[in-house]
């Protein structure tokens, strides 16, 4: 479970965060984190958050955001919200300086913890070299943590999370490995 000032990290996708503010935290209200992105790095795939506001608070560098098809560059004192249900993607707009932000996701739902998990997915080499594990794995994970690739229907996906991913988890996938999750 996370806690404040906890700081995890995901080799593949060169991200960092320290959490601020854990669904423990705020009653499940919203969880937010420093998020710090190596120069050139860049999230998994694009994906969406059916349930969730993600909001982008850029401290220093230039975050690279593509939200319906549609894409921009936002700097130091900008802030962006990406409402729900919108499939998005973003990066780190700079291949030399660091991509420095606070992220907030609200409710909170159980992002923190699929971000344990994905993280130490990569951690563990198992997932590809841009940091996306494999679409079994994807489909053993999906419907719980409300986390979905944005390149197949919402409701197509969340019928294969339950039979695909039904599959993948007698495969040996698991929605959720202990061994990512720390405790305090």
């Amino acid at each position: 479970m996370a806690y404040k000032g906890q700081i995890i990290y995901n080799k593949v996708t060169q991200e960092k965060f320290t959490w601020l503010d854990t669904s423990k935290d705020t009653n499940g209200k919203f969880i937010r984190f420093d998020c710090e992105m190596a120069p050139g790095g860049k999230v998994a795939v694009r994906h969406v958050h059916p349930n969730q506001d993600e909001t982008f608070e850029i401290k220093e560098g230039v975050m690279r955001l593509e939200i319906n098809g549609e894409t921009k560059l936002y700097k130091r004192g900008d802030k962006v919200t990406i409402p729900e249900k919108k499939p998005h993607e973003w990066s780190n707009g700079s291949l030399t300086e660091p991509l420095q932000m606070t992220v907030t996701f609200q409710p909170a739902l159980k992002t923190e913890i699929f971000f344990e998990q994905f993280f130490g997915l990569g951690n563990d080499g198992k997932t590809d070299r841009n940091g996306s594990p494999s679409f079994m794995q994807v489909m053993a994970m999906c419907n719980e943590y409300e986390i979905y690739l944005a390149s197949l229907p919402l409701a197509l996906q969340k019928i294969m999370g339950f039979t695909v991913g039904g599959i993948a988890r007698l495969m040996g996938k698991k929605k959720y490995y202990p061994e990512y999750s720390i405790s305090r």
